[in-house]
């Protein structure tokens, strides 16, 4: 009888250690995460859209944390009224974190962080003050790319394009209209990119494009971010890294390459002194070194946040970080 009741106390105290490590894995792990995305899905591109939440899912799946977070999509179609109210539905459903602004920023970052829940903007431009909780990918003052262009015009006489597809695909295309334009520069963690895309190569059978990759660094941000609130370190002062590098500190100022300025090679035939603004402007900001030493002085664009890129002839161009 006592050997009897011994094996029962004996498989009890099993039991309970067993049920005790269960819950201590369970408690390590953490209850599923809901993140949600605010994508442009039905324009400007499906395609792009489409690439984004692969570049999303791809992070996701690449994460050492278990369980994997469940993703919900809401389709802003980069219309900044579709994008708050997509934010106020994921807030209703009690997401833990909202990603956005791939094309338009608006409200929705405040609707989010208002509720107390962290939002990665993954525009090319930046909040001058960012509401708390809310980090941000770009290294662009927001609005200057619109003034720039405007003192373009007016310096150079040409026609330089402020807003074009490049704002949203990182793609540098020149239409007819334009001579010239403005648009963000794609910098990169090299190595971060080569893993990323490999792995997304061999899986998808398709190119690793630049909105694969925003979706992926979007996703990446917002997964360490939530480390670190698990971890009681979101105050911490150690910079999230991304395949696109380390997101910038709050309020930075805008960066020296974090624009490029692309001129046609063929350029219209312009007065004196719209040549002569064209030529400071090269001299200033594409040439790396003159055999006349003249780009060692500075002029009116110095400190803007652009280079230039094109073909001109006995200056060479500092050409976009390019992962290819």
């Amino acid at each position: 009888m006592w050997g009897t009741s011994r094996w029962v106390r004996r498989m009890a105290q099993g039991l309970v250690l067993i049920a005790s490590a269960g819950l201590a894995g369970a408690a390590l792990a953490g209850p599923t995460l809901t993140i949600g995305a605010i994508v442009p899905q039905s324009w400007p591109s499906t395609a792009e859209g489409e690439e984004l939440v692969l570049g999303m899912q791809l992070a996701i799946k690449t994460w050492p944390g278990q369980p994997a977070p469940t993703l919900v999509i809401k389709d802003s179609a980069c219309d900044p009224r579709k994008a708050e109210n997509a934010a106020r539905e994921l807030v209703a459903a009690k997401v833990d974190l909202v990603l956005g602004s791939w094309c338009a920023i608006g409200i929705a970052p405040r609707v989010v962080a208002e509720a107390g829940l962290p939002f990665v903007s993954a525009n090319a431009e930046r909040l001058p003050k960012a509401p708390d909780g809310v980090l941000q990918l770009g290294r662009i003052e927001l609005y200057i790319v619109e003034k720039l262009a405007a003192d373009l015009r007016a310096a150079t006489g040409l026609r330089v394009g402020g807003r074009t597809s490049c704002w949203m695909n990182f793609e540098p295309v020149l239409r007819e209209q334009y001579d010239a334009v403005l648009c963000p520069v794609l910098g990169f963690d090299k190595k971060r990119w080569e893993q990323a895309e490999a792995t997304f190569t061999a899986a998808h059978r398709r190119p690793f494009t630049a909105s694969v990759a925003r979706g992926y660094a979007a996703m990446e941000a917002g997964l360490a971010q939530l480390r670190r609130i698990r971890g009681g370190k979101s105050a911490s002062n150690d910079p999230i890294m991304t395949i696109f590098g380390p997101l910038p500190p709050t309020d930075v100022p805008a960066q020296a390459d974090a624009m490029q300025l692309v001129l046609s090679p063929k350029l219209p035939k312009l007065s004196p002194r719209d040549q002569a603004a064209v030529t400071q402007l090269l001299q200033t900001k594409a040439c790396t070194c003159l055999a006349d030493n003249s780009c060692s002085k500075p002029g009116p664009w110095a400190d803007q946040p652009f280079v230039v890129r094109g073909n001109v002839p006995k200056c060479p161009t500092l050409a976009a970080a390019s992962p290819r």
